[in-house]
């Protein structure tokens, strides 16, 4: 029980992360500088690292769909806050699962999740933008979400790997912790 509710307490705190995180950058910068390093993605991917592909998951279909709520941004229509949920949820899915169950390599985990929630994006807009009455040409849009994103890319996987490297040290000590009392 204990350990659910760490796990809970984590996710709530990417969760938050993940909507407070792009706000900042708009603020230090502009859309634009937000929307070159992708913010929201971070806490997404730090999510499945840390927590796990359930938890993965849920963060990253979830922080996009209150982001909109609360601040309106990413926007709803276009429905780039639908597509991003799918996206996102493939990030935390694909990381999790591969860095947790398959193999400990974390630059293969995030470049894996970063590939395939692309094109889970591409396909929830197959499957999402009609019902949005969304229709992009297919190939230029998803060539703009993978040459748009090299630079996110880029600083995510400068980032990511240090802070769970730091992570890392803590987190075994708690689950030590734990097991002693």
């Amino acid at each position: 029980m204990k350990n659910e509710t760490r796990k809970l307490v984590w996710a709530s705190f990417l969760l938050i992360l993940g909507i407070i995180l792009p706000r900042l950058i708009n603020l230090a910068g502009s859309p634009t500088l937000g929307n070159l390093i992708s913010p929201m993605h971070i806490p997404v991917f730090l999510t499945g690292l840390i927590l796990g592909p359930l938890y993965g998951v849920l963060v990253g279909f979830i922080t996009p769909l209150l982001s909109t709520l609360l601040f309106a941004m990413p926007p709803l229509m276009p429905p780039i806050t639908v597509l991003m949920a799918f996206e996102l949820a493939a990030f935390g899915l694909i990381t999790g699962y591969i860095y947790s169950k398959r193999q400990k390599n974390i630059y293969i985990s995030l470049i894996l999740a970063m590939i395939f929630g692309r094109f889970v994006y591409g396909l929830a807009l197959i499957a999402v933008g009609p019902i949005f009455n969304f229709n992009p040409p297919f190939i230029p849009f998803m060539q703009g979400a993978f040459v748009t994103g090299i630079p996110g890319m880029v600083i995510q996987l400068l980032i990511i790997p240090p802070i769970i490297k730091k992570i890392k040290p803590i987190k075994a000590f708690s689950d030590l912790n734990r097991k002693l009392n």
